[in-house]
């Protein structure tokens, strides 16, 4: 069978990607002393609280330091179907995003029209989306003063001062002291769910805790739930 010069492109991503961020991906500082890589017992390892007055502890995690990221690529089938490459002025087909229609042959009538027969006239989206966090996390001996999970963008340029975006909102979750660990699900806003495809960008997961002289603190790990398209 002869090839082609071509490659395989899907047009939505799987919504089902979990990356788990532990003890061993963040980075932790404390305003009195940074929390210990502690072994608790067989395979239950976490971050945990050192000092022995109150403090604030800033627990964080860089999601584009363990994903792929991607910036998109063009169709190869563009010339088929007249001027639609992004760079032509003459360009007149569909955006750049898929829509969101079942893409199977049992269903076929439900998709657009002009998604059967016309290329994008941008780049198809790829890489990833971060759509929620689980904080994981155990709380003991008194409750804490405060607790927040935020999530912000960092894009680098040359000889500029960064350029930092608040994904989600410092938000606050739960304080209480539990026996067992936290785990407390965190949905970015829907429409800061989509695809970080910049060069030179970062996206920072961080839980910042205000405890008081005696509280516990255990940090287990940010289990995220991504959207993916690599293909």
């Amino acid at each position: 069978m002869p090839h082609s010069e071509s490659r395989f492109q899907q047009d939505l991503g799987f919504t089902d990607g979990r990356v788990f961020l532990g003890p061993g991906d963040v980075v932790a500082i404390g305003s009195t002393a940074a929390p210990a890589l502690t072994r608790n017992a067989v395979g239950d390892w976490s971050l945990t609280r050192t000092s022995a007055g109150a403090e604030t502890l800033n627990i964080a995690a860089n999601l584009t330091t363990a994903l792929l990221r991607r910036t998109g690529f063009s169709e190869d089938t563009q010339n088929i179907f007249g001027p639609a490459n992004p760079n032509s002025p003459a360009a007149t087909a569909i955006a750049g995003s898929a829509q969101p229609s079942p893409y199977r042959p049992d269903v076929i009538g439900a998709m657009n029209t002009a998604q059967q027969i016309q290329p994008r006239t941008a780049f198809k989206l790829k890489g990833f989306k971060l759509l929620s966090i689980d904080s994981i996390y155990r709380v003991t001996v008194v409750n804490l003063t405060t607790n927040t999970i935020r999530v912000d963008q960092d894009i680098q340029v040359n000889n500029t001062a960064p350029a930092i975006t608040a994904v989600l909102a410092a938000t606050g979750i739960a304080t209480a002291v539990q026996a067992n660990p936290y785990v407390v699900n965190t949905a970015l806003p829907a429409n800061q769910q989509i695809y970080r495809i910049t060069a030179d960008q970062s996206l920072w997961i961080e839980m910042t805790v205000a405890i008081p002289n005696t509280s516990k603190l255990d940090f287990y790990g940010f289990d995220c739930l991504v959207e993916y398209n690599f293909n």
